[in-house]
Formats: structure tokens, C-alpha cells, sequence
């Protein structure tokens, strides 16, 4: 009887639902926002996980959808969540997913160039072009109408390599974490594979293509509301372990990682001070982030893509620390795609881009 009225005297009280900001490019000082520009190709952010990761592209107030607006021209965004999937099938579709971005594993290829081998396959560029596009991605080799040919790899070279050219984040464990006498049984994966999917899938990526510079970062499972997935989830004695778990990979092998069981329980940055304690007393979080016990509202996505953006920016660190690694990924450091279009010569365009038309 107490419960009952504590509950319908919480859901009196409840804060109401907020909606996430709009998301924006950070600033940068003019000078920097100018000249700060590379002819490099852009890193790639690539994005592996299940619904929460597939998701967060399918609408304007999605997570993946706000890094690609804060990231424009500086690096592309590849979301690769798909839904329903735990670690065991994400890691039976990550080779796949590798051969797209990096181009054939280490050990399949015969020494040539690998992401220009994969479009001599469909001979689509001619051999003599492949040797200007080495560094370019196997997803961005494969043109059919190249015309130019640039002496942009050979400038500045340190600069290229100043951030890594591919991030892998990585986030399974809501589905692997489904109850294995629930309604969503199928998609169950014991704990302990849990943790061995994790590891082999941060190895694989980090020794897939020893000329790319990789790097990767995890995300833990989010929260979930026990009440509304009692068939299925328990968010306080199973959850949390995949978490735990999750965690520990990420310290055994020293890469970065996003708590967000932990970071989703806590009011976004800009929360209303006064009620920081009522909605953590009354899990508020519930309510904002979360829209039928598993997946995201758009404050939900909000909540995540700060937490997202708080590893991303963070310097990185020889060793990691608790909580605090990160991989130096802030807008303010990134240069910008291709010179400004005040610094292109009307007249003759090619001298901003160190290219000669060979047409």
C-alpha cells in the first residue's frame, strides 16, 4: 500500500519530458576557422553497435545524426548499428564491415595497396591513379570519374597522421543482456562471451589493416527501465554486470569507453540545478531518456551524444585513467575539409588544391 502511494505520488511530481537543444558547430576563431584546412581525406567516425547505434541516425534528433552536424567537414560519420543484434552477431558481420572501411585484413592481402586492389576487382580505376589515393579510404577509391590527380599526400605528411584516420566505437550489451528465460531470450549471450566478443572485436579492428591508423573506444550498455521490460531485462541485476564487464575489457586492453548505464541515471549538463536531486531521487531518467524502457527519446539521444562527446574530446592518455581517457577528437582540433573559399584563386583554382588536371 506504501508503494502504491509513493508511486502515484512520484508520477504527480514528475518533471515534464524536456527536448534536447538544438545542435550546432562548435565555434572556432575566425583565424583558426580560416586556415585551419587540410587536402587530406576526412577521418571516419564509424559507429558499431545495435538499435540505440542504428537508431541514432534515423531521425533529425538522433546521437549519430548531432556527432555529423557538430563533425561536419572535419570527419564523416559511418553509422553501422543494426537492430536486434548482440556481440556474437556483430562480430560474425564485422569482418564485412572491416573489408568496407579499411579495405581486405592484413592477412588476405598480397601486399599491394589494399583499398586500391579491392576496386581493381571491379576495374574501376586504373592502376596509375590508385598510386595518388593511397591513404584514401576503400569506401572513397571506388570512383569511377577520377580527373585529378594530387600532390596533396605528399604536403604535409605529419598532419595526416596528427589525428587517427578511423574511430571505431563500439556498443553492444543491451541485447546480450536480455534475460535468458525472457521473452527475448534469443538474443541472450552469456557473460563471459560477452566479454571475449568485446576483446576479439577491438583486436581484430586494431590489427585488421596495419597502414591505417585505428583507433577504438566502447560504449557500455544504457540503462534500462526493469518495470517496463520485466520480461525481458532486469536493469539492477543484469545489466549492470554486462557494464561491469564491459568496463573491464576496456581497462584490460587500454582503450577509451562511454559509461552510460552510469552517465544516462544523471541530468544532462544544462539540467535545472534545483532539480538535479528530484530527478535522481525519482529517476527522472525514465521518464526523459528513455521511451518504452529500452530505447531512446530524443533527450535520450541528446543525453548520449554529451556523453559521447565528452570521451571524444577528451585528450588521450598513455595510460588510461579511470574515466578520464579520451581520444583528442575536439572540433577545435580538427582541420576543416579543403581551403576556405575565400582562399581559392578565382583564376586559377588548382593552386589552392595542389592538383593539375589531367582530363
Amino acid at each position: 500500500m506504501g508503494k502504491e502511494t509513493s508511486s502515484s505520488s512520484s508520477s504527480t511530481t514528475a518533471l515534464p519530458v524536456r527536448q534536447p537543444p538544438a545542435i550546432s558547430i562548435p565555434p572556432v576563431p575566425s583565424k583558426t576557422y580560416l586556415h585551419h584546412t587540410t587536402l587530406h581525406p576526412r577521418p571516419k567516425l564509424i559507429l558499431i553497435g545495435d538499435s540505440i547505434t542504428e537508431l541514432g541516425s534515423s531521425h533529425a534528433q538522433g546521437w549519430a545524426t548531432s556527432l555529423s552536424i557538430r563533425y561536419n567537414r572535419r570527419m564523416d560519420v559511418v553509422n553501422r548499428g543494426m537492430n536486434g543484434y548482440n556481440s556474437r552477431w556483430g562480430m560474425a558481420a564485422l569482418p564485412l564491415i572491416l573489408e568496407e572501411i579499411l579495405g581486405p585484413s592484413a592477412a588476405s592481402s598480397d601486399g599491394n595497396d589494399a583499398a586500391g586492389d579491392e576496386c581493381a576487382k571491379g576495374g574501376s580505376m586504373p592502376q596509375e591513379k590508385k598510386r595518388h589515393r593511397t591513404d584514401s579510404p576503400n569506401i572513397d577509391d571506388c570512383s569511377n570519374d577520377e580527373r585529378i590527380t594530387t600532390t596533396a599526400a605528399k604536403q604535409a605528411p605529419q598532419q595526416h597522421h596528427q589525428h587517427p584516420q578511423y574511430t571505431f566505437i563500439i556498443g553492444y550489451g543491451a541485447n546480450d543482456s536480455c534475460l535468458p528465460d525472457g521473452a527475448h531470450s534469443r538474443h541472450h549471450v552469456p557473460l563471459d562471451e560477452y566479454a571475449s566478443n568485446l576483446t576479439r572485436m577491438i583486436q581484430i579492428i586494431q590489427s585488421w589493416n596495419s597502414e591505417k591508423n585505428v583507433v577504438v573506444a566502447l560504449l557500455t550498455p544504457p540503462p534500462c527501465d526493469t518495470e517496463k521490460q520485466t520480461k525481458s531485462r532486469n536493469n539492477e541485476n543484469v545489466t549492470v554486470l554486462y557494464v561491469e564487464e564491459c568496463d573491464k575489457v576496456a581497462r584490460n586492453l587500454g582503450v577509451p569507453i562511454v559509461n552510460l548505464w552510469k552517465g544516462m541515471q544523471l541530468p544532462a549538463k544544462n539540467y535545472d540545478e534545483k532539480n538535479s536531486s528530484f530527478f535522481e531521487s525519482n529517476q527522472q531518467w525514465k521518464i526523459d531518456y528513455l521511451s518504452d524502457g529500452v530505447h531512446l527519446t530524443p533527450m535520450g539521444n541528446y543525453r548520449l551524444y554529451e556523453l559521447v562527446i565528452e570521451m571524444l574530446d577528451q585528450p588521450s592518455a598513455g595510460v588510461v585513467e579511470k574515466e578520464k581517457s579520451g581520444l583528442g577528437l575536439a572540433v577545435s582540433a580538427l582541420p576543416r575539409a579543403y581551403p576556405d573559399h575565400s582562399l581559392v584563386d578565382g583564376s586559377d583554382p588548382g593552386k589552392a588544391f595542389g592538383t593539375t588536371d589531367v582530363a
